[in-house]
């Protein structure tokens, strides 16, 4: 994929693919495991994948809901599962309906209500646990979880609430963790929108046991330069060598 924010992050157990700027698009592809976490525009790389699951309904993380639904039946693609949060099912399957009134033709994926405390199976060794996250609409974190290992802890949209509330985030192996905001200054902006502040992080430091730490959702007013070299300044030093960036390389490290 062409695309300067696109990235690219291998771990132990899967290739982690995608883009992430707060406000513009948010997407992230598991093949390995089918799926895909937000769904952003609807890249190409996310139509394959049969079960999406969608952190909240802003737009810059779901816009392509339909346009999924339209690919998969034009690729001759069976079915498809969005899993939303269950507050907003009946509106995400209202989208739908009305895109197929206007294009004269019926889809066929499935949108399904999460609720937190819902397990979804993945086959009989894989399983996503669902949580409340801290958002100004409602929202839900996702765990990933193999042979009864948590793999992946994804925040989604949220605030600190969800580090102060949280346990298990700080224990999967790796944790996908929003934080939009770095400056200095924006501390109460962060607060206001119910994002995360890389202070906030900081604030933390000594729970995260997890083996890579991914800070994600950057606000486009910083350049990847400003990101990588305040993200290294602001936190201990002691993560930095779990820290990865979700940006393209050679951003991606501290």
């Amino acid at each position: 994929m062409n695309d300067k924010e696109f990235f690219t992050l291998q771990t132990d157990h899967f290739l982690l693919e995608g883009r992430s700027r707060s406000g513009h698009e948010t997407v992230f592809r598991i093949r390995e495991f089918g799926l895909a976490l937000d769904i952003g525009r609807c890249p190409d790389m996310v139509v394959p994948m049969p079960q999406v699951f969608i952190t909240h309904a802003h737009l810059d993380h779901s816009a392509g809901i339909a346009f999924y639904a339209a690919q998969r039946r034009l690729q001759k693609l069976e079915g498809g599962i969005v899993y939303v949060p269950s507050e907003t099912a009946d509106d995400f399957r209202e989208i739908v309906a009305i895109q197929e009134r206007l294009a004269a033709t019926q889809f066929h994926i499935e949108i399904q209500g999460v609720a937190a405390g819902d397990e979804i199976r993945l086959g009989r060794t894989r399983m996503i646990r669902a949580y409340a996250a801290t958002h100004r609409v409602a929202t839900r974190a996702y765990e990933l979880i193999e042979h009864d290992t948590p793999v992946l802890f994804y925040t989604g949209d949220t605030d600190r609430g969800l580090l102060e509330k949280c346990d298990a985030m700080f224990r999967a192996q790796a944790l996908l963790i929003e934080c939009s905001f770095l400056a200095e200054g924006h501390q109460d902006r962060a607060a206001k929108y119910r994002h995360i502040h890389i202070d906030d992080i900081a604030d933390f430091a000594d729970r995260f046991e997890n083996e890579l730490i991914i800070l994600t959702h950057f606000s486009k007013r910083y350049s990847r330069e400003e990101i990588r070299d305040t993200v290294r300044r602001r936190l201990p030093f002691a993560l930095h060598e779990r820290i990865r960036l979700a940006l393209p390389h050679p951003f991606q490290r501290l």
